[in-house]
């Protein structure tokens, strides 16, 4: 692996857990925090989906890639991650459904 990459668990339920890896790959993310993005964004995806479904919902493309950038990243920055190998990699601390849900929300103000 060249890049950065990252990984994070969102337990949904008794035995259901939802897991996002990016840039465990031959390429990798660009950046360490590129590659929480993804695992933000792709564990917020799995959430919605499995509780509500796909129907009604804002997508991403609707919200300007600025905008976007800075809500994951502050949803990012109030997750706690293990940075390993030099910070190259991040591991999200094993986290609740509702607790990742407020982050997300809290994130917003």
């Amino acid at each position: 692996m060249n890049g950065c990459a990252a990984q994070g668990s969102v337990v949904v339920g008794v035995g259901v857990t939802k897991t996002k890896r990016c840039g465990f790959n031959n390429k990798g993310c660009s950046s360490l925090q590129v590659a929480k993005r993804r695992v933000v964004k792709g564990l917020a995806n799995m959430l919605r989906a499995h509780f509500e479904g796909t129907e009604g919902w804002t997508e991403w493309p609707d919200l300007p890639p600025v905008a976007q950038n800075k809500w994951l990243d502050k949803v990012a920055e109030t997750l706690q991650w293990d940075e390993l190998q030099g910070g190259k990699v991040a591991n999200l601390h094993s986290i609740s459904a509702s607790e990742f849900s407020r982050a997300l929300v809290g994130s917003l103000a």
